[in-house]
């Protein structure tokens, strides 16, 4: 089986953004938040994750991409749409005052989920497999401080 593939069954039976608000991690390049609101409300300068197909990746210098890689993103994305709508997640837990904060969630597992397609196909690293390894685990990484992944 292919990576494509793999990656694509492996979404289909992930419940994403599941465990937010719940366990903690000991990774020590890892700050986890409880919620939405204390991340917010921390003092952290966080550099926060991509949520737009149209800023820049944070990793890496951005390059052309061949087709195939093109139609490969589209298919991830629409993947991780429909995994969503699959198991849904309910809209507190990406509420913070008066906002909410779910299409940007979306926004950014798409994005990272694309990403990671690409730092793959021309063996660029980890960074993004570590940050969608965070997304299979339920959690929802949001930004960078200090070289550690913030996670919610």
């Amino acid at each position: 089986m292919s990576f494509f593939n793999e990656i694509q069954q492996k979404i289909g039976i992930t419940p994403f953004f599941s465990n937010m608000g719940q366990g903690s991690f000991d990774d020590k390049k890892i700050i986890y938040f409880q919620s939405i609101q204390t991340c917010f409300e921390s003092s952290l300068n966080v550099e926060w994750l991509p949520t737009s197909p149209t800023q820049d990746d944070p990793f890496y210098i951005k390059q052309e991409y061949p087709k195939d890689l093109v139609e490969m993103r589209l298919v991830v994305s629409k993947a991780v749409i429909e995994s969503l709508k699959a198991f849904p997640v309910t809209d507190s837990h990406f509420q913070y005052d008066v906002h909410n904060f779910k299409i940007v969630a979306r926004n950014a597992i798409c994005y990272a989920f694309r990403q990671y397609l690409t730092e793959k196909y021309f063996s660029l690293g980890d960074n993004w497999k570590n940050i969608v390894n965070i997304y299979y685990q339920g959690y929802w990484p949001v930004g960078i401080y200090h070289k550690k992944i913030v996670v919610i």
